[in-house]
């Protein structure tokens, strides 16, 4: 379970490796089940979708919706609809980190797919999550990252800054922040790469600044990605609650 040294690195780092935390047998079933979906042998009604760019620019992402069937899909959301990802999201370590961190009743902003695929991805530049963007009455969450693939320098794998997050957010409006800011926070030689193993997660701080490159390996980087939220949380733009995931009306996989 989440214990009091994870917690302390969490809160001076922004980051925690949670190590492997599924089976053999649920990372395959999450690994076929991911591209049935993008294949369109599962349809989920109104997911939204968004097709990876050619050129590797963030700027020539385009789209938000099914394109078709292909493995070149970048971003995936609104996977709490499908039981075997809203089974995974409900794992007991991730109740017993919620819980610690955020509350006892617990909602999910996104449950997101992000995919680099075989010599492709797109540049994210450095970020921070959150923000006037997201339309959030309040920022209280944290983000459980799990690979569905190998996740290496050679294929894009998530670049961090330890103990960014400290300086709180760095843009009011949230996500991309300025060059000056990062020439002054994001220097390479104060970064880590969270490389990881299919199946290993990490916890991570919403504002600790991240990015990720192309891939220029004939291995795909998947991942998913689920920011949990408190469940009081309601968006600002038409007073909307989201999918509850742990507590009262939590979603029951099968049922959804």
């Amino acid at each position: 379970m989440f214990s009091s040294a994870e917690r302390a690195a969490w809160e001076k780092d922004g980051y925690v490796r949670l190590g492997q935390v599924m089976t053999d047998a649920e990372l395959a079933a999450l690994q076929q089940r991911i591209d049935a979906i993008m294949m369109g042998e599962i349809v989920y009604e109104g997911m939204f979708f968004q097709i990876d760019s050619t050129t590797g620019n963030y700027g020539d992402l385009t789209g938000s919706g099914y394109a078709g069937p292909t493995l070149n899909y970048r971003k995936i959301q609104d996977l709490e609809r499908d039981p075997l990802f809203l089974a995974y999201m409900q794992k007991p370590i991730f109740r017993d980190i919620t819980r610690a961190l955020v509350g006892e009743n617990i909602s999910c902003f996104r449950a997101m797919f992000m995919n680099k695929p075989a010599h492709r991805g797109t540049v994210l530049p450095y970020h921070q999550d959150g923000g006037g963007q997201w339309e959030l009455d309040r920022e209280k969450f944290v983000t459980i990252w799990t690979a569905l693939d190998p996740s290496t320098l050679a294929n894009g794998c998530v670049q961090i800054i330890p103990g960014s997050h400290t300086l709180g957010l760095l843009s009011e409006r949230g996500h991309t922040i300025t060059p000056e800011q990062e020439a002054q926070y994001c220097k390479e030689e104060d970064s880590i790469y969270l490389e990881a193993k299919p199946g290993e997660s990490f916890l991570l701080h919403n504002y600790v600044l991240h990015r990720s490159g192309v891939n220029t390996s004939s291995q795909s980087r998947r991942a998913f990605s689920v920011v949990y939220m408190d469940a009081t949380t309601r968006s600002t733009r038409n007073g909307g609650g989201f999918p509850v995931i742990f507590g009262d009306g939590a979603l029951i996989p099968g049922r959804v």
